[in-house]
């Protein structure tokens, strides 16, 4: 009987209470428990705090809590009326103070979150709460550029010749994020190769190719010409937007395939350098939506005429493959067009002159539209290529990265060992500087004067005990010579034996030492044979036999030797006092005819390979 009393007691409370709360009396649930919470509290056997937490059977010093409810219940009685008397007009001034607490602690929530943000992305906070509200509130400055573009050039020797109004103001990109011109999937793809920054080459180029301005610029081997004249290209596809296979056409009543248009064109004097150009490709294609296809001779036309049907915006070729594709015989219609070639490269532009690719480059680019942007890149600045890029660019701007000028000068980083030797005594010293220099892990790449005797090396070496990858000349195969290269990288052999044909363009990384065997015609070849080492900021070693039937080429020897900082061998001096003559070839070549007369079999006349008269060596 008494339950159901109370609890009808307890309903008219509720009911009462929540009614004055909606019309904003001052009833509060505490002043209804102060009262009544007593009585209940004896009815039930509970004790009900005066907060409204609910019953408890002990209070917090472990006491039955009905003998200290009421007691705590009558004094609350007076606060609780006085809140009543007074709780229409302080209630408007609570839940405004209750407001402004929230809202302090949600801002002080944020900015905490925003502190954590800036100090996770690099700011750092200052001192006291002002330094921390500034770092809070302040943006985040982006990266800055090198202290002085003056200073960066100074620091790589840079120097830039012929620039226009639309260039000379331009800044190196020195960071991949500057290079904003890219597509963030072009910069997402050279972060994934690893690299960390531009080169000087890359950074001085990419600017200025962006604008559309012709461009010669002159680096040392290794130093990432190939990215520095690829990505601008491929940036401007990406802007045109890739090309589709060619559609079938109707020839003579046959139905043959379209000839593709590519817009982007690169010539390489040797195909070993073409197919190193194309995986470059491979690598940035894909992140602009395009396709590149090599063409290069010593390979079957057909396997490169099947690749050409899917398609191409850059072509990589050798000059003669790529002549026979532009103007094939009479009854063949050409597979590939020059019109719309906007963007042609000359890579290794020095190396085509002196392998005479100077006809088949003019045919090329009669074929072009006169509209283009022509690109060379060289390691030297001989007067030929002067020339050549003279006729071939309109007002080019000339990147010169080294204090060379126009003079040869070789890689810094590797430390040149000459030493004047008997023919008989090659090998034995190659042998011991192998087994003293290289170590297990090492490479190193050997090159010899003819065809023959790299041959023969790669024999002698095997029978030796040494791991040679083989040999590559260009009397092999294209098939061998693209599998013993794979070897090489592969480390399938340690050691490799080549002519001049892998002197130029080939970047096989970590090559360790350069052995020169036979020292080359002329001393231009010498600094692309011993630039295979010491590539991309990396230290290397070359070592050269050099005998008396050299000495024509001793004095432009030891201007290289001089000008990278390396030592002079007494011997070689000797050479030069003695007067070899100061040409290129074995006995002088071009320049001129030295002390010794102009008859002579060493005399360093006008020959090529002997003085003036002489019989040919």
């Amino acid at each position: 009987m008494w339950y159901v009393v109370w609890g009808g007691v307890s309903l008219y409370i509720y009911v009462y209470v929540c009614v004055e709360r909606e019309r904003g009396g001052g009833v509060s649930y505490e002043w209804v428990w102060s009262l009544y919470g007593e009585y209940i509290c004896i009815l039930c056997g509970w004790s009900l705090g005066m907060d409204g937490s609910g019953p408890r059977g002990l209070d917090s010093n472990g006491f039955d809590s009905r003998v200290h409810s009421s007691t705590r219940a009558r004094g609350r009685v007076d606060a609780v009326g006085s809140t009543m008397r007074d709780g229409r007009e302080k209630r408007p001034r609570d839940d405004a103070e209750a407001a402004d607490a929230r809202a302090r602690k949600k801002e002080a929530k944020r900015a905490k979150k925003e502190a954590k943000r800036a100090k996770k992305d690099g700011g750092g906070g200052g001192d006291g709460d002002a330094g921390r509200d500034e770092d809070v509130r302040a943006p985040t400055t982006p990266m800055k550029r090198t202290p002085s573009v003056e200073d960066f050039r100074k620091e790589h020797a840079i120097s830039i010749a012929n620039a226009c109004a639309k260039t000379k103001d331009l800044e190196p990109y020195t960071t991949f994020e500057e290079a904003t011109a890219f597509p963030k999937s072009l910069r997402n793809a050279l972060k994934a190769q690893g690299y960390a920054n531009p080169t000087p080459i890359q950074a001085e180029a990419w600017p200025i190719l962006l604008k559309g301005k012709d461009v010669v610029a002159v680096a040392k081997t290794g130093s990432g010409k190939t990215c520095g004249f690829l990505l601008p290209a491929l940036c401007g596809v990406a802007a045109r937007g890739s090309q589709k296979a060619p559609e079938m056409q109707l020839v003579d009543g046959r139905w043959r395939p379209g000839a593709v248009t590519p817009t982007v064109i690169v010539l390489a004097p040797t195909r070993e350098l073409a197919i190193q150009i194309h995986d470059e490709c491979a690598k940035f294609c894909p992140a602009v939506g395009c396709r590149s296809t090599v063409l290069y001779g010593g390979a079957a036309k057909g396997d490169q005429l099947r690749a050409l049907r899917q398609g191409a915006d850059v072509v990589v070729a050798t000059p003669g493959r790529l002549n026979d594709f532009l103007e094939p015989p009479p009854g063949f219609t050409a597979p590939v067009s020059a019109v719309k070639a906007s963007y042609v490269v000359l890579d290794e532009a020095d190396r085509m002159l002196d392998m005479g690719f100077e006809p088949q480059i003019k045919k090329i680019f009669k074929l072009c539209p006169s509209a283009r942007q022509t690109v060379m890149f060289t390691a030297t600045w001989p007067k030929a290529v002067q020339k050549i890029a003279d006729s071939f660019t309109t007002n080019p701007i000339r990147i010169q990265i080294g204090s060379g000028g126009d003079k040869l000068t070789a890689n810094k980083s590797i430390t040149q060992s000459v030493e004047v030797l008997e023919e008989e005594e090659k090998w034995e010293r190659c042998v011991a500087i192998l087994k003293k220099e290289l170590g297990k892990s090492d490479t190193c790449i050997m090159f010899a004067g003819t065809k023959r005797r790299c041959d023969f090396l790669d024999r002698r070496l095997r029978q030796s005990g040494f791991s040679s990858a083989g040999s590559i000349h260009g009397d092999k195969d294209q098939y061998e010579r693209e599998m013993v290269l794979d070897n090489f990288r592969k480390g399938r052999g340690n050691i490799l034996v080549a002519t001049d044909v892998a002197a130029r363009g080939l970047d096989i990384p970590g090559v360790a030492a350069v052995i020169v065997y036979d020292f080359p015609l002329q001393v231009e070849d010498y600094v692309h044979r011993i630039g295979r080492t010491g590539r991309a900021g990396k230290e290397g070693k070359a070592f050269t036999f050099f005998t008396k039937d050299n000495r024509g080429a001793a004095n432009e020897l030891i201007e290289i030797l001089e000008g990278a900082g390396q030592n002079v061998p007494l011997a070689l001096a000797a050479m030069q006092r003695k007067g070899g003559g100061g040409g290129r070839g074995y006995s002088g070549g071009r320049g001129g005819r030295g002390r010794g007369g102009g008859r002579g079999r060493f005399s360093g006349g006008r020959g090529r390979f002997s003085g003036g008269r002489g019989r040919k060596w």
